[in-house]
């Protein structure tokens, strides 16, 4: 039987790794015949032909207060659509299933200064967590990985039954790009080592601490460039690079579409993450071949061991550990034996079915 939708999330932007997983649920949905609305702040790109959008608009100052006025809003505006599934994509009240992209709050809030916990947005953040996962509330989550069970689970006692892990999800036509010859685009030396670092919070994923690593290399003399793409503030981090005298090797990409061909043409993906609930470029990087560095903060870094297609530092970041890893890991033997053992995975099921797992859960379960 199919059912009306309302799709909940704060903001649509291309290239984030939340955003990608809610247009392929949403392309899934729809094709088995569902109706869909998309409640959102703002909406940037393309919009869908058969995907109706409802911007909100960015009402208030601060996070806190956009965030509090687009749920009223939003909730107000379902009263005409009635959904059979408000589905949320961003932790709010009211939802009948969360998708979560995002780590425990409270988990990641241990290690936040004390202060901070007086913020009305560390309030907020806390209290919209606990309308999810509280045992008080009858909301059912779809979850990336057992690190965020075993979190979510700690912190709330959450019942079992109203959690559901859901497999890795990515683009069924990710393997047909083709590689790019990298060095003759950027002009990279042919004797460096390319890295590759992929994501739009660059402080929260590591850039700081890739670059870093670069430069240990650089010391070392070991020859590598480092491919940034992503879309955030450049400014800080090439003043890191002027420090470190590695202007020249480092190349800045914005965002692309190419990053599957980027993929299948370097030699390393370095994810020094501070934070990552998940992270789909881990699952893009196995299955475009592609070795990888991450940290153990990252959520797929079990996916990373599992697979044997790369290194992960365990336990809390050290820089100069980190360093040693990605040095070790990009030595030429070390690099043929990781590509080997994932080089028959492109084709996988696994990585590419969580979109139609996730509808057919909706379909059994609503």
């Amino acid at each position: 039987m199919n059912k009306k939708l309302a799709l909940v999330l704060y903001k649509y932007f291309p290239y984030g790794g939340l955003q990608k997983d809610f247009m392929e649920i949403a392309k899934e949905l729809l094709s088995r015949g569902n109706s869909l609305k998309v409640y959102t702040r703002s909406w940037e790109g393309e919009f869908p032909d058969d995907l109706e959008i409802i911007q909100l608009g960015e009402t208030g100052i601060s996070n806190y207060s956009k965030n509090k006025k687009f749920i009223k809003k939003a909730f107000k505006a379902l009263e005409d659509f009635e959904p059979d599934i408000i589905f949320g994509f961003n932790k709010m009240p009211g939802l009948d299933l969360y998708f979560a992209a995002d780590t425990c709050f409270a988990f990641q809030s241990q290690s936040k200064p004390f202060l901070q916990k007086y913020t009305r947005r560390f309030r907020q953040s806390i209290k919209y967590e606990e309308e999810v996962f509280s045992r008080n509330v009858s909301t059912k989550t779809l979850l990336l990985n057992n690190k965020q069970l075993n979190e979510f689970s700690k912190f709330y006692s959450t019942p079992s039954n109203r959690m559901t892990l859901v497999p890795p999800g990515i683009d069924r036509n990710w393997s047909t790009y083709k590689p790019i010859n990298i060095r003759e685009r950027l002009s990279i030396p042919p004797e460096d080592k390319v890295l590759l670092f992929v994501g739009s919070d660059f402080s929260r994923k590591g850039l700081d601490r890739a670059i870093l690593a670069l430069s240990y290399l650089f010391k070392k003399k070991k020859s590598a460039t480092l491919i940034v793409i992503g879309d955030d503030d450049q400014a800080p981090y090439k003043k890191l690079l002027q420090q470190e005298s590695l202007d020249k090797k480092v190349s800045f990409i914005g965002p692309s579409q190419e990053v599957a061909s980027f993929m299948k043409s370097a030699d390393l993906l370095i994810h020094p993450a501070r934070e990552e609930a998940a992270g789909n470029i881990i699952i893009e990087a196995i299955v475009s071949g592609l070795p990888s560095v991450v940290t153990e903060s990252v959520g797929f870094s079990s996916e990373v061991l599992k697979h044997q297609s790369g290194e992960v530092l365990k336990g809390e970041f050290n820089q100069d550990n980190f360093n040693l890893l990605v040095a070790d890991t990009l030595a030429d033997q070390k690099l043929s034996v990781i590509k080997e053992s994932i080089h028959n995975l492109s084709d996988c099921d696994y990585f590419f079915s969580r979109f139609k797992y996730i509808a057919d859960y909706i379909e059994n379960e609503f």
